[in-house]
């Protein structure tokens, strides 16, 4: 009976490929050539488009996990997002690195629904969906955005429930969670200065320091503090310093005078410049202008 079971187990390398064996002849496929000193191939473009196609129900999306928490694998994530989304139709995801995710629905309408959510809390962070795009590369995205905690002053007691807070938090930035100290009931609150939400924060817009809240017949102003926003370099798009301590700025400027482009892959002017092959060449296999 075991080698039984063992033999229906393990499977043959053939029977493993036999579904994706290329059955192509090599004289149908495209010839790579040389372009200066780099090889090329020409994809077929009526394969791609039917891929692009394809994907017009897509959606692509990044979790935010909050600080020290484990993230979930793409099952325990599947997982919670079936008890969100109860009523959607077919759907799939497709972890691609960096916390970033690709989905695909098998209707537009529920495209739209799921759309609909600006962010969608998961357990220990949020996912936030946004369009598809085609090229999207997870390890060229910059990161803008970081974890920042903001304390909202000046709120009365009555309006400390999680869903007035999460509402007011998210003129700020994308809400994570609340304290626990404010979460607390009124019954063990030792404190009501100021509400502590935990908020992803875009570092590229500028900052709110008063915000105006409305309810049914009167309004009020509250005062909006953050907590240790990390240093963002506006010139790079990236953390970790200001503008106006980068170094690698001040490199890239001093080596730019007379260059188009140098060794750090910028301009004359300093910007970055993305190398871009010139696919309208005189001859194939070369680089030259006509």
């Amino acid at each position: 009976m075991r080698n039984t079971i063992d033999s229906n187990r393990v499977k043959s390398f053939a029977s493993v490929v036999s579904n994706n064996v290329c059955d192509i002849p090599l004289s149908q496929l495209p010839t790579p050539c040389l372009k200066g000193d780099r090889l090329e191939i020409t994809i077929p473009e009526d394969e791609y488009k039917l891929r692009v196609e394809a994907c017009k129900h897509n959606l692509h999306g990044r979790v935010i996990w909050s600080k020290g928490a484990v993230p979930l694998t793409v099952t325990n994530l599947r997982t919670k997002l079936l008890e969100l989304w109860p009523s959607i139709g077919k759907w799939g995801i497709t972890a691609l690195g960096k916390g970033f995710y690709e989905f695909v629905f098998s209707l537009l309408e529920d495209v739209q629904r799921v759309r609909f959510v600006s962010a969608w809390s998961i357990p220990q962070g949020v996912l936030k969906l946004f369009p598809w795009t085609k090229d999207f590369i997870p390890s060229t995205m910059k990161q803008t955005s970081a974890q920042v905690w903001i304390r909202i002053h000046d709120l009365s007691q009555e309006y400390w429930r999680p869903r007035i807070v999460f509402a007011i938090a998210s003129s700020i930035g994308t809400p994570i969670c609340i304290d626990f100290a404010s979460n607390k009931s009124a019954f063990e609150r030792p404190f009501g200065h100021f509400v502590r939400v935990l908020v992803d924060l875009g570092l590229t817009k500028e900052f709110v320091y008063k915000l105006l809240v409305e309810r049914v017949g009167f309004a009020f102003f509250v005062d909006i503090e953050y907590e240790k926003v990390p240093e963002f370099c506006s010139y790079f798009s990236c953390i970790g310093h200001n503008i106006s301590s980068c170094k690698r700025k001040e490199t890239v400027l001093k080596g730019a005078d007379g260059d188009r482009k140098n060794k750090k892959g910028v301009d004359s002017k300093g910007k970055k410049v993305i190398e871009v092959v010139n696919t309208e060449t005189p001859g194939e296999g070369t680089d030259e202008d006509p």
